[in-house]
């Protein structure tokens, strides 16, 4: 199903389009479906300094192969969803707006001391060395935190020596959150934070102080909003939860301008409707949701939806996601058909208290910094990378991957982006030469093959990584391959480690978007709670525990309906999903957990709820791991208030015979592979059919990526279009 398969030039007024947009660091990729569930797809150089440009450029591109433009597809569109780096960029350059916080007191070090995790992002290199590590740069400064005398328990494991949780042990001195408010306003602050440490218990007197805030404000004429944690994260960990308060203040609005922005392009096209971005637990909201904030890590998510999207239409349950872009090579899994959720994500330095959907990252991308060390005669990739300058192929001064895989051949230097971008193949062999063959005194493409070799390693150190540490085996598991760069690469990765299939999606290069485009609408809310189920309570215990699941989850499905009602979806619309983060009494790690039950009202129910847990973990961990005899500990639950939105669909085609058609064959060009120049046939992956199949020595050209077959390997394209990569 590709953009030449799809004859689309004359369109009715009333045809709906999705349209799905995903802003890396380098490339912009779009993909656009019709409700029968065609699509397109393009790419666009991301414009960091304005991503209206690069949003309309990737609309285009992808419209061009329907014979359309970008605005034809604005005024018939359903909906635009965007996910993009807006809020990375602004901690980067520092542009946030100007953060003023009232916090308990005795806390005022909260942000800068922020719990010694001054190694988040780094190299496994620079963790080991202390003198490397740094803290963030503040997004609040030190003269603009405030102190408010207030304190409620949070509770104790030694309860009958202790407060119950959310008693008053000091009361509100109100005059203090008066005083602190008028010196930030005095100092020009542009948002304010408001934290109390036992918020997520009882957040009443963090409300009393948000609200003097925001009358004070009014009184002043002043347009400054004010944030309370508990309206972002009613959750414990007061170290991350400020953090993510504090990204909220300082990026949240800024970013939403820029949002505001692309929202106005589309719509000055004609486009109808409010923009959506995508939440870094995997849904789609209006880019007016309050708590933007869970935004800020949403780019990869996407790959991991469309991940999920595959699993499920495939009917596989286990599934590694493997991304592979230009700047980062990010790893997913699903295990059990479930998607797992980080409830701790590292952001640009920072640890946030907030779901995500679990991906682990690491700097790899074919626009990573390629070094060799003359005298130590050692070689490097990255963390530094060119991102859309691509390399000395193309604006950069640096030599990167990209260029190893123009000078090896691998990719068509006339061919790339489909030949909207002219990249240079004599520089970037002469700038490899110079900077990495000369000072090794090494033959460059030898030097070349082997620096490939160090970057497949080091994603497959990564997957085993992942994939060992929870003890799960490759072997059991399907590969899903993404990313301009996934394709390109396989084929390395694929001798060190054995995965029981592996597939690459005709639109792997945008496979992210295509996630975007298939996200729920929904919003999420969780909560903290305390419950125990041990096996030495009575039933009547046990209930009464269960009543604390179904008034916090009756509580979170009223705030849905409100939020989602504002935002223009009637409440007849709205269906929840109810789930807990639970434990083995004793463990120090939780599991996030989906339930099929809204409400404890029989033993039945409690059940169904351990029974789920118990589904969840041994999907994860070997059945031999479980411990129910020490009991049960339940520490969180959440609530997903979903409205129904358009997906695509994936068509089946029927089965065409092995041989590809001769108008797929593009001849052959010479590739340096395992130490020498082989000859390898070159197939148009839009001409291939279903049922087609590639023996390697091959290279399968795309306008978005390039797919490599070694002679050992062959490809199938199965009924979808799918290619499978397999041994011979």
């Amino acid at each position: 199903m590709g953009e030449g398969e799809v004859e689309m030039a004359e369109k009715k007024v009333d045809e709906r389009y999705l349209v799905a947009q995903d802003a890396g660091g380098s490339m912009t990729d779009c993909f656009v479906v019709d409700k029968e569930g065609r699509f397109a797809t393009g790419k666009f150089l991301t414009n960091h300094a304005d991503e209206r440009v690069s949003y309309l450029g990737a609309l285009n591109d992808a419209a061009k192969n329907w014979g359309m433009t970008s605005s034809q597809i604005h005024s018939a569109a359903l909906s635009s969803t965007y996910t993009g780096t807006a809020m990375v960029n602004i901690l980067v350059t520092r542009g946030g707006s100007r953060v003023g916080l009232l916090v308990t007191r005795g806390f005022a070090h909260l942000p800068i001391i922020e719990r010694g995790l001054t190694w988040i992002g780094q190299s496994y290199e620079d963790i080991l060395h202390q003198q490397l590590h740094e803290h963030t740069p503040w997004m609040v400064e030190p003269e603009n935190i405030k102190e408010v005398t207030e304190r409620i328990s949070v509770g104790s494991y030694y309860m009958a020596h202790h407060f119950y949780p959310g008693t008053v042990v000091i009361p509100l001195i109100e005059a203090d959150a008066i005083q602190g408010v008028n010196e930030l306003l005095d100092n020009g602050v542009e948002v304010i934070g408001v934290l109390t440490l036992a918020s997520y218990v009882n957040p009443a007197h963090e409300r009393r102080i948000a609200e003097i805030a925001r009358e004070i404000v009014q009184k002043r004429g002043l347009d400054i909003p004010v944030v309370a944690s508990h309206e972002i994260c009613s959750v414990p960990n007061e170290t991350e939860r400020l953090k993510t308060l504090l990204i909220q203040c300082y990026v949240a609005e800024v970013a939403r301008k820029k949002l505001f922005s692309v929202e106005e392009a589309a719509q000055k096209e004609g486009y109808k409707h409010g923009l959506l971005t995508l939440l870094g637990y995997g849904a789609a909201a209006n880019i007016r949701h309050a708590k933007l904030v869970e935004a800020a890590i949403s780019g990869p998510v996407g790959g991991l939806l469309g991940g999920k999207f595959i699993s499920d239409f495939l009917k596989i349950p286990n599934v590694v996601c493997w991304d592979l872009g230009c700047t980062t090579c990010d790893v997913g899994l699903i295990a059990g058909g479930l998607l797992p959720v980080n409830k701790n994500p590292d952001f640009s330095g920072h640890r946030l208290r907030m779901p995500m959907i679990a991906i682990d990252s690491i700097g790899a991308g074919t626009s990573h910094v390629v070094r060799a060390e003359p005298a130590t005669k050692r070689i490097s990739i990255g963390p530094a990378s060119v991102k859309a300058d691509l390399g000395t192929c193309y604006k950069s001064s640096l030599t990167t991957i990209g260029d190893i895989d123009l000078a090896l051949n691998y990719i068509n230097k006339d061919y790339y982006l489909g030949g909207t971008l002219k990249v240079d193949r004599d520089r970037a062999l002469h700038e490899l030469q110079e900077q990495v063959a000369k000072p090794l005194g090494q033959d460059v493409y030898d030097v070349s093959s082997k620096i490939l070799d160090l970057l497949h390693a080091r994603v497959a150190d990564h997957i085993n990584g992942v994939m060992l540490s929870r003890g799960l085996n490759p072997a059991e598991f399907t590969l899903l391959v993404y990313g301009a760069a996934g394709p390109l690469h396989l084929w390395g990765l694929q001798r060190l480690i054995r995965f029981g299939d592996m597939i690459v999606v005709p639109w792997a290069a945008v496979f992210s978007a295509f996630g975007v485009a298939g996200a729920d609408y929904f919003h999420r809310y969780d909560k903290a709670v305390t419950v125990f189920l041990t096996p030495d309570m009575t039933d009547d215990v046990k209930m009464y525990m269960g009543s604390a699941l179904s008034q916090g989850w009756q509580e979170l499905e009223e705030r849905g309906l409100q939020e989602l009602e504002s935002e223009g979806i009637p409440a007849d619309a709205v269906t929840f999903k109810h789930g807990l983060t639970g434990r083995y009494v004793g463990q120090m790690s939780g599991w996030e957990t989906p339930v099929d039950v809204s409400r404890v009202t029989s033993m039945d129910d409690l059940n169904r709820v351990i029974g789920a847990f118990e589904k969840t973990y041994t999907s994860i961990y070997p059945s031999g791991a479980r411990y129910p005899q020490s009991g049960y500990q339940i520490t969180e639950i959440y609530v997903q208030a979903v409205a129904k939105k358009p997906k695509p669909v994936i068509p089946s085609f029927p089965l065409e015979g092995k041989q590809p058609p001769k108008e797929a064959y593009k001849g052959r060009r010479d590739a340096y592979i395992d130490g020498g120049w082989v000859a390898m046939d070159l197939w148009e992956q839009e001409k291939l059919r279903a049922g087609n199949r590639v023996d390697g020595p091959a290279i399968i050209e795309h306008s978005m990526t390039t797919f490599v077959i070694p002679r050992e390997n062959y490809v199938e394209l199965d009924q979808y279009r799918f290619m499978r990569f397999k041994k011979k």
